[in-house]
C-alpha cells in the first residue's frame, strides 16, 4: 500500500517535471522571438532619433532601455555600459552577441549592428539602420513561426511523457 502511494506521488513528480521542461523550452523559442521583435523596435526607434533629432547613441539606447525589459534591451544597456568604459566598440559588440542565448547566425546578426552603429554618414548611417531592421523583422517571423511548431510541439511531447511516466509508475 505505501509503496502504490509512493509510486503515484514519484510518478506525479515526474509528471510536473516533465511539464515544467515543455515550459521552458516553449519559453526558450518565445524569448528568441521577443529579443527579435524589440530589436525591430529599436532599430525603428534608432532610425526616427537620428533621422530627424540626431540623438546621440548613448541618449537612444537609454530611452529605449527605460521603456523596454527584455534580454535585447539588457543587451543594450550592457553594451552602452562597456562603450562609456572606453571598451572598442566591435570588441563590445563582439563580448554582448557571445552572451546571448542564440543561434551563430543570429549572433553574427547581432554583432554587426552593434559594430555598425555610429560609424558612417548619417544617410548610409540610417540605410543600415533600415537593413537591420528589416532583417530584424525576417528573424522575429520566422522565430514566430518556430514558437509556433517546435514550442508547441516540444511542449506538447514534454506533457505527453510526463502522462505517460505517470502511467507506468502507478
Amino acid at each position: 500500500m505505501k509503496a502504490e502511494i509512493l509510486r503515484l506521488i514519484a510518478g506525479g513528480l515526474l509528471g510536473l517535471l516533465c511539464c515544467y521542461g515543455g515550459v521552458i523550452i516553449r519559453r526558450h523559442y518565445a524569448d528568441r522571438e521577443k529579443f527579435f521583435g524589440d530589436a525591430e523596435q529599436f532599430a525603428l526607434q534608432l532610425k526616427r532619433e537620428l533621422g530627424f533629432r540626431k540623438t546621440p547613441l548613448p541618449d537612444v539606447i537609454a530611452a529605449f532601455s527605460e521603456t523596454t525589459k527584455g534580454q535585447f534591451s539588457k543587451m543594450l544597456e550592457s553594451f552602452s555600459r562597456r562603450l562609456a568604459a572606453g571598451v572598442p566598440q566591435s570588441e563590445a559588440a563582439r563580448a554582448e552577441a557571445e552572451e546571448t542565448k542564440m543561434k551563430p547566425a543570429d549572433k553574427l546578426l547581432v554583432r554587426e549592428f552593434l559594430s555598425s552603429l555610429g560609424k558612417t554618414a548619417l544617410p548610409d548611417q540610417l540605410e543600415a539602420v533600415q537593413r537591420a531592421q528589416e532583417s530584424f523583422a525576417a528573424r522575429r517571423a520566422v522565430c514566430a513561426e518556430e514558437t509556433k511548431r517546435l514550442g508547441g510541439m516540444y511542449f506538447k511531447l514534454a506533457v505527453l511523457l510526463g502522462i505517460a511516466l505517470i502511467v507506468l509508475l502507478a
